[in-house]
């Protein structure tokens, strides 16, 4: 049960780290250097928790079907990490459009 828990949680912080991402990412290019290097370590910060998570994940998935030590196991783990890397993109470019669309001025 506890593994259940942790893999949805895992979801639903990965879907607010990819919203906060595309939020930090739209917002006003810096103009300096200065803000450039913080505009890009704190992409850096937030793309090292989706890669946490991207590993994370696929173990508490593999925890939940019984920890395998079989092809079966490697199976799981293989198709977990591709569905959430499939996630995690899919879900990065709904909240870029939506944020995109919602800069364009309507007629």
């Amino acid at each position: 049960m506890m593994h259940l828990l942790l893999l949805v949680l895992g979801l639903s912080v990965l879907i607010g780290i990819v919203r906060t991402m595309v939020s930090v990412e739209m917002r006003q290019k810096p103009s300096n250097i200065e803000n450039e290097e913080k505009h890009h370590a704190i992409l850096l910060i937030w793309g090292m928790g989706i890669i946490f998570l991207m590993l994370f994940i696929p173990y508490q998935a593999w925890k939940l079907a019984g920890s395998s030590l079989g092809w079966d196991g490697a199976l799981i783990v293989g198709s977990s990490l591709m569905a959430i890397m499939l996630f995690c993109l899919s879900a990065y470019s709904i909240f870029k459009g939506r944020s995109l669309r919602s800069k364009i001025p309507s007629i």
